[in-house]
């Protein structure tokens, strides 16, 4: 017989054990394949997804300065900049001119104009009527009156009862006149590239109304000051994880460039803008997918080799005879494995082709938007096949080169076990170091000299090296346990258990491979499991504290509250469908000394029911003393206030003195109501205000404001107030008698003389704490930016993180604060957001945000959550723990195998002897039921305890930006953890009892004989 048929005879014979093999290699090729390639397109969708969700600020990078003299050299130099520096990674960028309010009038009404030169305006917007200014109609038109052409906000326009055709005056040298030639609207005022500008959503500033769209000569030499802007965005579409990172790298360098250039200026150069943080919040979370990517590879690469080292044992054993054979009759140990290669490449090489291509083609079909790479499934195919090579061929190289024939194909010699013994030392020794490493840095990402968080390639690797050097100790006790096990078997009478017992102790190193891998497969596992139910619960609590409600709703353009507010009074949010729980909150910078903090005000008596497992319930009792001073309740029903107002000016002083009542709702927003004028000629007045028709409205204060009184003081008093014609009793109700309204102060407040908190109770965040060094009952001051209310507050409480605000936030109650700025005369702070409890959050929110020209932004937790990086990493990791099983499964297929190929002849002496079939089909399947049951609860074991050094710290470090004080509970995702193990012991009883029932029919065949096997 010719070479070339005895190997073809030889791989026939074995084809089931070279099938097994070419079944490994085409799961590890596929899976290795789908874990790679899907972390790799998720990590690239999940980049596209959050810039495309950044909306406003968040979204977009803002440089700008004020317009130099020469406004085109300036333009120039700042294009030759971005885009040598940002055009190259994906970024585009537009420049804008916009000036402060310019004095105006049209038709006797005098407002301050807001005037904006953007080229780019007309995509992102829809005309209302008209055209835009830049049109040769409209040129013609305005020409044509002696005016410039400028289209107007909508909502500009209707405030000021403006209308396309109606002139506006501009104050300045030259006059200059406005034909309004049209009205336009934004299509989506949250879009990155109008960068979050409230006058783009609501029409309006604090002091001014607009903007006028206009030409750039126009909003030139204005008495104002003009400011140019650069506006960056990306485009979500085509990004990619390098241009991301790459982006993110150029930004902090273009200020330093934009200021070397001599035409820019550098008067006022500012960077503005938030996409900078967007961009490092995005590659943290492609950081932790690369903390947590090496996981299922390995886990699939260990449980793989051990079982690819099982099957090999196996082919060798069952030839131990051929080669044998072969050698004596003259074939070397080189051609022997060159045979053994040709095998596995017939079988192997087509089975990682098609295992690589099929995970592809499964992921293009359930992943269809993601790019796929069809270099990492060849990359996958050929690590499998070589893998498989190396251990197969080696394996037939050594059993060639051994003289000696030995019976179960298992055992080896002194060199071999120090070798082995050996190798497990050193896996040991390794395992401490980069277990020791990780614990050190708290996780596998440590930062760099950038400050940015890298994977360190040894704490990577600490869980899966603590669970293989778990595995291989709880292995080497396996020989004593089983020893232990014989004995207490042997007290027993009968020939089951003792039997089965006693051929595990002495075989033990026959059931080592299966029993490893089984420890294997079920130890990750459980890690996996541990995984996942430690980040699931730390991304729910990083979720509610980055976003506080359940549903946070953000309205733009909103600062400092200047007239009746709609939206305080506004209840419709409470009605919408799964609404459950709905309030206002206050979120703005302070200053506490020199110290930067985030302040966040919230109705405190609701924060449990507004913002559930945020942690803040204990804000409610000791904010609740504060909450219920901050004003005094109305009478029910009442629908008017009436005050007496007595005025005292000089003689002849003209104008009137406006007053107004303000209120605070009952989750505690300021508002006023409608002013009500008195003639300064008349010296008295009774005012008569109109009452908001809703529930739990309370008082803090009136205000007066003079207007046309030249430069005459006027000294407001104010008598008793009454409700509906009815005055109120007691002092509850008091403020302060008397006022001085100037020319330069024209406004001023009257406070309720009682009540109110001085100082302000708040709670602070763990870090802010730690950074001005303060405790419970030590009072400290702090400015709020908006409005420039000064606070003297006190220290009510410290806790862990501020929801939204951070370790470093300051949480008060709402209507406290804004008693306390009414108080203080500063500007009332308008709350921007409120935050919803729903039913069906992901639901409420779209619903809430679909209506882009409310300009609003609604975002439900999941917005702020890490699943869209994390959840492909942990699917990953349950696809490796899957794949390590079907490898135990295979490892255990080849154990039966070898037992029956090795112990026939034992059948036979115990069939002889006079035991039973049935006797020895039990005493099989409780052997193997004793190894693969004794497997299951170690691996159980080694993988709760890798869980616990481990776990916790993968999962915070899979949750960007979680502050440290937050704790990691350890916690289990019990349903797939318990299916696994489910899944794997029925198939694997299964197996046991296939080989119990071979044992059986065995044993049951008359006149049986050894030879006959």
């Amino acid at each position: 017989m010719g070479a070339a048929r005895t190997a073809f005879a030889r791989a026939n014979a074995r084809s089931g054990v070279l099938a097994s093999i070419a079944a490994v290699v085409l799961l590890l090729s596929g899976l290795g394949t789908a874990v790679v390639d899907s972390l790799a397109g998720s990590s690239a969708s999940g980049v596209r997804s959050g810039l495309a969700a950044a909306q406003g600020t968040a979204g977009a990078a803002r440089w700008q300065i004020r317009v130099a003299s020469d406004a085109e050299a300036q333009a120039d130099a700042a294009a030759s900049v971005l885009d040598r520096m940002l055009t190259p990674h994906g970024a585009t960028w537009s420049r804008s001119v916009e000036t402060a309010p310019v004095e105006a009038s049209s038709g006797g009404t005098a407002f301050g104009a807001v005037l904006l030169v953007d080229g780019d305006a007309p995509q992102r917007s829809e005309l209302v009527a008209g055209s835009w200014p830049d049109t040769a109609e409209a040129i013609s038109a305005a020409a044509a009156e002696g005016a410039l052409p400028a289209t107007l906000h909508a909502d500009a326009a209707e405030s000021l009862g403006l209308a396309p055709g109606d002139v506006v005056d501009l104050a300045g040298e030259p006059a200059r006149r406005l034909l309004i030639v049209g009205t336009w609207l934004p299509i989506d005022p949250a879009d990155p590239a109008w960068f979050g500008e409230g006058v783009i959503a609501s029409g309006r500033t604090a002091d001014g109304i607009g903007p006028f769209l206009v030409a750039e000569e126009t909003a030139l030499d204005v008495p104002a000051a003009i400011v140019a802007r650069w506006t960056a965005v990306v485009d979500a579409s085509a990004a990619t994880p390098g241009s991301a990172s790459a982006l993110r790298e150029a930004l902090p360098d273009v200020e330093p460039a934009l200021r070397a250039e001599p035409a820019i200026g550098t008067d006022g150069l500012g960077a503005l803008g938030g996409l900078d943080a967007t961009l490092t919040r995005l590659l943290a979370g492609l950081g932790a997918v690369r903390a947590i990517a090496p996981l299922p590879l390995l886990l699939l690469g260990f449980a793989g080799v051990a079982a690819l080292t099982r099957l090999a044992s196996l082919l060798g054993a069952a030839r131990r005879g051929e080669t044998v054979l072969l050698r004596a009759r003259g074939a070397s140990a080189g051609r022997l494995a060159r045979d053994t290669v040709i095998e596995v490449l017939v079988l192997g090489a087509p089975a990682a082709v098609i295992g690589a291509a099929g995970a592809e083609l499964f992921l293009m079909m359930s992943r269809p938007g993601e790019a796929r790479d069809w270099g990492v499934a060849g990359l996958m195919a050929g690590v499998a096949l070589v893998t498989t090579l190396l251990l197969v061929a080696g394996r037939a190289w050594l059993d060639a080169r051994r003289p000696v024939v030995r019976g179960s194909g298992d055992e080896v010699g002194r060199v071999a076990r120090g070798l082995v013994t050996g190798g497990v030392v050193l896996v040991a020794v390794v395992a401490a170091v980069a277990l020791w490493q990780f614990r050190l840095y708290g996780s596998p990402l440590v930062a760099n000299a950038s400050g940015r968080l890298d994977v360190d390639p040894v704490a990577v690797l600490a869980p899966m090296l603590v669970l293989v050097a778990l595995s291989l100790a709880a292995l080497g006790l396996s020989r004593p346990i089983d020893v232990l096990l014989e004995r207490l078997a042997a007290v027993r009478p009968g020939l089951v258990p003792a039997l089965p017992m006693r051929q595990l102790a002495r075989r033990a190193t026959l059931y080592a491979s299966a029993s490893l891998v089984t420890m294997l497969a079920i130890a990750g596992l459980t890690l996996t499991a541990a995984f996942a139910g430690a980040w699931q619960g730390i991304d729910r609590t990083a979720s509610a504290l980055a976003t506080g409600g359940e549903v946070r709703v953000a309205s733009a353009g909103r600062d400092v509250v200047l007239q009746p507010d709609e939206l305080a009074l506004d209840d419709t949010i409470a009605t919408v469908d799964g609404v459950t729980a709905v309030g206002p909150v206050f979120r703005g910078e302070a200053r506490v000394g020199s110290e930067q903090a985030t302040i966040v005000a919230l109705p405190s008596a609701g924060v449990a029911e507004i913002a559930p497992g945020t942690g803040t319930r204990p804000a409610a009792e000791a904010l609740a003393d504060s909450a219920a001073a901050a004003g005094v309740d109305l009478p029910a029903g009442a629908t008017t206030l009436e005050v007496g107002v007595e005025l005292d000016s000089p003689t002849g002083t003209s104008g009137t003195v406006s007053v107004t009542a303000w209120l605070l709702t009952a989750s505690g927003a300021a508002t006023p109501v409608a002013p009500a004028p008195v003639d300064v000629a008349a010296g008295t007045g009774q005012v008569r205000l109109q009452l908001p028709d809703a529930a739990g409205l309370r008082f803090i204060g009136l205000a007066a404001s003079l207007s046309g009184a030249g430069g005459a003081d006027v000294r407001v008093g104010f008598g008793a107030i009454s409700f509906d014609g009815e005055t109120v009793a007691g002092t509850a109700f008091e403020t302060e008698r008397e006022l001085t309204l100037t020319s330069k102060a024209p406004n001023a407040r009257a406070p309720l003389t009682a009540g109110g908190s001085d100082p302000l109770p708040v709670m602070i965040g763990a870090e802010l704490a730690e950074r001005i060094s303060a405790s419970v009952g030590d009072e400290l001051a702090f400015r709020v930016l908006t409005g420039g209310a000064e606070i003297d507050a006190v220290v009510a409480g410290v806790v862990p993180v501020v929801p939204t605000a951070g370790a470093g936030g300051i949480l008060a109650d709402l209507g406290a604060l804004e008693r306390y700025a009414f108080d203080d005369a500063a500007g009332v702070p308008a709350f921007g957001e409120r935050w919803i409890a729903a039913s069906d959050p992901e639901r409420v929110a779209a619903e809430l945000g679909a209506d882009r020209n409310a300009a609003v932004v609604a975002d439900a937790r999941s917005a702020a959550s890490s699943t869209p990086f994390i959840a492909p990493a942990v699917a990953a990791l349950w696809v490796g723990a899957a794949g390590a099983l079907l490898f135990a499964l295979t490892a255990v297929i080849a154990l039966v195998a070898a037992l029956g190929g090795s112990r026939r002849g034992e059948i036979v002496v115990l069939r002889v002897l006079g035991v039973p079939a049935r006797t020895q089909s039990r005493a099989r399947f409780a052997e193997l039921a004793v190894t693969l049951c004794t497997a299951v609860l170690i691996g159980v074991v080694v993988g709760l305890l890798t869980a616990l050094l481990t776990a916790r710290e993968l999962a915070r470090a899979a949750v960007a930006g979680v502050p440290a004080v937050i704790p990691v509970d350890f916690g289990l995702d019990a349903a797939p953890w318990l299916l696994g193990i489910g899944a794997f012991v029925m198939l694997a009883v299964a197996i046991s009892a296939g080989a119990a029932a071979s044992v059986r029919r065995t044993a049951s065949r008359p006149g049986l004989r050894q030879e006959e096997g």
